[in-house]
């Protein structure tokens, strides 16, 4: 998943502050993407950000200083498309074909960061949101593939014995060590 932060347009230095750390403690986490955009509600259509916005294939956790209510139609007038929050997906079937992205299948998540009193505060949700997403995957996968778990097999089995293999024939180095070994000196 790719963490969007956007930035305030607000000259705040505690604001500032706030999120050039939290992307650096994010940054330290391996395995994580953090992308950095202006402020979502000054985007322009053909703007970097626009087109780092534009990039972003799979589901996406935005973090910005906008509640969910503010954020959802910010995105989407930038052109984001997805399902937000808690929101059920559109539908259970690709709208894409096969071998085609679908942005109508994506999650995306918003997080408002004046909920926290600090960045360490913000990365432990991002991280503990994070996990609890592998986990319903992980578990979704479970369920739609149960045959991996039957495949176990019981107590009473025994393993089938190894091959015997068949002895090579020696050649002639190993004949003349074998007689050098049998001489007596």
């Amino acid at each position: 998943m790719v963490i969007v932060l956007s930035q305030t347009d607000h000259p705040s230095t505690e604001r500032r502050d706030f999120e050039e750390e939290l992307v650096a403690i994010l940054l330290m986490k391996d395995g994580l993407e953090v992308s950095i955009i202006g402020d979502v509600k000054n985007i322009e259509p053909e703007s970097t950000d626009s087109l780092c916005l534009e990039g972003v294939r799979g589901d996406m956790f935005f973090v910005s200083w906008y509640g969910q209510a503010e954020a959802q139609p910010l995105l989407r007038q930038a052109g984001v498309i997805g399902n937000f929050g808690d929101t059920p997906l559109a539908a259970a079937l690709p709208i894409a074909s096969p071998g085609h992205y679908d942005p109508m299948q994506r999650q995306i998540d918003c997080l408002d960061l004046s909920q926290f009193p600090g960045p360490i505060d913000a990365r432990r949700h991002i991280l503990k949101s994070l996990d609890q997403k592998k986990k319903a995957a992980t578990d979704q996968q479970t369920i739609a593939s149960p045959l991996v778990n039957e495949t176990k097999p019981d107590s009473t089995t025994k393993p089938m014995p190894k091959r015997q293999q068949n002895q090579t024939p020696a050649d002639d180095l190993d004949n003349l060590l074998d007689a050098f070994d049998e001489i007596d000196l």
